[in-house]
């Protein structure tokens, strides 16, 4: 199977709906969110950037953070993915543990 199929059957399988706070984003646990990481730079897909919420006992709540990955002038798509990648990979694992769970929206470049 490849990278980009085992991507959508992650969100499929795993993912996490966005319904309740309004939006049509799926959002992962930090854990799926690293797999899925590693499966987008597999398919050579780059990642834009990302959107953090809260899933708390009350629902679902936005954590008003993300990042971004913008292209660099001159730089390939393969250093781009490489870059996004690894930027988003950062930022998912250093993003700080509270008490309220993180769920982590990735936005990708097809």
């Amino acid at each position: 199977m490849n990278p980009d199929t085992e991507y959508r059957e992650l969100l499929e399988s795993r993912g996490i709906s966005l319904q309740s706070p309004g939006l049509t984003e799926i959002a992962l646990s930090r854990a799926d969110a690293i797999l899925a990481v590693g499966l987008l730079r597999r398919a050579s897909i780059p990642i834009l950037g990302g959107d953090v919420y809260f899933k708390k006992v009350t629902g679902i709540e936005s954590a008003y953070a993300n990042w971004h990955s913008d292209p660099m002038d001159g730089e390939s798509r393969d250093n781009y993915v490489t870059r996004s990648c690894l930027d988003s990979l950062n930022y998912i694992e250093s993003f700080p543990s509270t008490e309220a769970v993180p769920l982590f929206v990735l936005v990708i470049d097809l």
